[in-house]
């Protein structure tokens, strides 16, 4: 058995380092990317050989380079090595350096040196001339390498390897005893050859390094098979039995019974109903015995069965993988009158009103009411402490007040409020609802919404910049406030603690109140439902309290009211019991989560009927049902709530999906009607045609178009001209208005139309059957 590497080198041809020769490979196919190689590697070579004096060719470095795989430093030196240096000079020769001995050669001269002195003694003169020829001196053999670089002890190693391999063929050629081969020398013989045949030593081709190949970059792709062709469908030609058939088909040809057959199967009808097709007589009981009142003994037992009887067909369902949610417990109805319990504590609870706070951006709307909240006692001076401290650091230390109201992220960065807030405070005899709008021209749609929660409105004028914000948005905010409803208008005159050349200057307000109040009776608005109040929400200045009699503000203590006091006398009275009465109706304002308990929260104020726990409702347009399973009033829980107040409702029963802002959640009984076009009574305030437009509905915002100017009418509702074909500013006209999305909208409701930015028209809706 062979044990040592058989390195197949053969004796008479030895390895030389100068003739190395490999095979010869086929073009490599050079790619694009060794082409760039070569063309970007070549001149740095060339480069380095030019330096050291020699000459190449274009092939010769590209070779170099191709063999050692983009080596710049090893193809220059290979280079180096293997071409002859130019000349410097013309016709000069470079003289050769001696040559160093090698071992072999000092090894000869040795022994010439030795028997140079063992024949030193010998008388070597008076030879005869015919003996010269014949002494020739013999030069000792010198040893040949057989092995690589020269080296004897390579070669000795090399001898004594193929000394080892020549024995262990030798004995690898006897056979073993009785013909039987040892295991060990069944592994060690070759397959092809049979047990009883003498193995004969085979003759191992010659080896030379090759040069490993690369593999291509990135591997080719095998190819997609190509898609299975469809096969053709062969239409069925085979028609359908009639019902006469099946019968005679599916009849028993025994019996004593003849097979009955109406006449639905003699006509072959293909109606069938489905017998799954409405409740199951469970349902059916279940349903009955939930809304049935003072059940019996009998009637709660057959109740608990018929309860087990369904929870056991609910285990049977096949098809369900995964288990379903536990169902939440049912809300419990009190069966409460509320309008009886409403007359009945009339006496009791408190006034409530709900103001919107308007005027143009930067006026201190949110200032002044961060204001009136820390001296109501809402907010506590730890947090306005708070807000200092994180306003100074944004380099904003006088919107800290305006913090308590803005409380966004967005809002408190760029310093403008963006959608409505939201804040409850009270004092003896009222409870007030803060809305506070934004004075921004962009979000005017969301000053509309909130404008159309409230029951007056307060109107911020900065004394300083009256001129100003009646070009900007004091007066669209003022007309928006009319177009919804609003009748009562508190109107606060800020920052007179800045005005100059004197601070709490009296005629500077005077001046103020007087443009003001004509502008506003102009709008709409009667001389006894506006109230002015001369104020300062930064240094909180006659805002709850009066200011102090020898300061500058002395004169205000005198003749007008703080504004906490104006709001309070400005509070509307309550709604009718009429209102309460009437079918459920509260437009959403904001759909939230209100905790773990109550996953589905809506928000919004009820402008008709009443609601509490455990009543049915109908979310419009999308028509789903949902149950009440909790009330707030003022972020606090009550057993119901009424028309006139921004309340929160906590649904059940309903996917968060089919409700959203501006959704009207009605009775169940008689919902709101949802339309696409309607006939509206408008008041232009702009020329109108038929045009886009935006519709406003109170929260509600979507994309409409004014189709048909009906007629143009007077105050009294007389017709003056039908289908005119424009419609004036200043006038008013019936519209019929289209809208693209469906919206629950009923007669009565007020309206806005906007268009390019602004305000065009408003009204009320005198028929939704346009």
């Amino acid at each position: 058995m062979q044990r040592v590497k058989n390195l197949g080198y053969d004796e008479d041809e030895p390895y030389d380092d100068e003739d190395d020769v490999y095979e010869e490979e086929a073009d490599p196919g050079y790619t694009a990317e060794d082409k760039d190689n070569f063309a970007a590697l070549t001149p740095v070579v060339r480069a380095e050989l030019e330096e050291a004096g020699v000459q190449a060719s274009d092939k010769d470095i590209g070779d170099s380079l191709w063999h050692y795989y983009w080596d710049v430093d090893k193809s220059a030196s290979y280079l180096k090595n293997s071409r002859t240096p130019r000349t410097q000079q013309q016709g000069a020769k470079k003289e050769d350096k001696p040559k160093a001995k090698s071992k072999f050669d000092e090894a000869a001269q040795k022994s010439a040196e030795k028997a140079a002195d063992w024949f030193r003694d010998v008388p070597w003169t008076h030879i005869p001339p015919e003996m010269e020829g014949r002494i020739v001196p013999e030069e000792p053999a010198m040893p040949m390498p057989k092995l690589l670089g020269g080296s004897s002890k390579l070669a000795k190693l090399a001898e004594e390897r193929r000394e080892k391999a020549a024995a262990a063929a030798n004995v690898a050629q006897i056979p073993a005893p009785n013909g039987v081969l040892s295991s060990l020398d069944r592994l060690s013989k070759p397959q092809d050859t049979k047990e009883n045949d003498t193995p004969q030593p085979k003759a191992e081709p010659k080896k030379y390094p090759i040069r490993k190949k690369r593999e291509p970059t990135p591997p080719p792709k095998e190819p997609t098979p190509p898609p299975p062709e469809p096969e053709e469908e062969k239409p069925d030609l085979r028609a359908s039995p009639t019902g006469f058939g099946r019968t005679l088909a599916s009849s028993q040809l025994s019996g004593h019974r003849a097979a009955s057959m109406t006449l639905k199967d003699m006509l072959g009808s293909e109606i069938t109903e489905d017998p799954f097709k409405g409740p199951s007589p469970d349902d059916t009981v279940l349903r009955a015995q939930q809304h049935s009142k003072g059940l019996t003994n009998t009637s709660k037992t057959k109740q608990s069965s018929t309860n087990g009887l369904a929870k056991k067909t609910e285990a049977l369902k096949l098809g369900e993988n995964t288990p379903s949610a536990p169902a939440q417990p049912k809300v419990r109805s009190r069966g409460l009158d509320v309008p009886k319990l409403w007359a009945e504590e009339k006496s009791k609870r408190k006034a409530s009103a709900a103001f919107v706070v308007i005027g143009h951006v930067d006026h201190g709307k949110s200032t002044l009411m961060g204001r009136l909240l820390l001296d109501a006692g809402a907010v506590s001076q730890r947090d306005v402490d708070r807000y200092q401290k994180q306003a100074t650091e944004l380099g904003k230390s006088s919107f800290a007040l305006a913090w308590v109201m803005d409380t966004g992220t967005e809002e408190r960065e760029r310093g403008v409020t963006v959608d409505i807030a939201q804040h409850h405070f009270s004092t003896d005899s009222v409870a007030f609802t803060i809305l506070d709008a934004p004075g921004h021209r962009d979000f005017v749609p969301n000053m509309i919404g909130g404008a159309s929660m409230a029951d007056l409105a307060v109107l911020v004028v900065d004394a300083n910049q009256l001129e100003s914000g009646m070009k900007g948005q004091t007066r669209e905010h003022v007309l928006l406030a009319k177009a919804v409803g609003l009748k009562r208008i508190v109107v606060a005159v800020n920052k007179l603690d800045s005005t100059a050349p004197n601070a709490w200057s009296q005629d500077m307000f005077q001046e103020v109140k007087g443009n003001v109040v004509k502008f506003l009776g102009e709008s709409g608005f009667a001389k006894e439902d506006v109230m002015v109040v001369p104020c300062s929400g930064l240094s909180g200045e006659n805002v709850a309290k009066a200011p102090e009699a020898s300061g500058p503000a002395a004169w205000v203590a005198e003749t007008d009211l703080t504004l906490l006091k104006a709001l309070e006398q400005s509070v509307p009275s309550e709604v009718s019991g009429d209102a309460l009465k009437r079918p459920l109706r509260m437009q959403v304002a904001d759909v939230f989560r209100g905790g773990i308990t109550n996953p589905l929260s809506v928000s919004g104020r009820m402008t008709a009927g009443n609601a509490q726990a455990a009543d049915a409702v109908l979310v419009q347009p999308s028509g789903e049902t949902a149950a009440v399973r909790g009330v707030e009033v003022n972020g606090e829980p009550r057993d119901y709530a009424v028309a006139g107040q921004i309340c929160t409702l906590h649904l059940t029963d309903i996917d968060p999906i089919h409700i959203r802002s501006g959704d009207v959640v009605c009775s169940a009984a008689q919902p709101v009607s949802v339309v696409t076009s309607f006939l509206a009574k408008i008041e232009a305030l702009d020329s109108l045609l038929p045009q886009s437009v935006d519709v406003h509905l109170g929260r509600l915002h979507v994309a409409g178009n004014i189709s048909q100017l009906v007629a143009t009418v007077d105050t009294k509702g007389e017709t003056l001209k039908k289908k005119p074909r424009m419609v004036k500013a200043g006038q008013t006209a019936l519209l019929k208005v289209t809208v693209e999305d469906d919206v629950p909208v009923e007669d009565g409701e007020t309206v806005v139309l906007r268009a390019q930015g602004g305000t065009v028209g408003f009204g009320t809706i005198e028929r939704t059957s346009a």
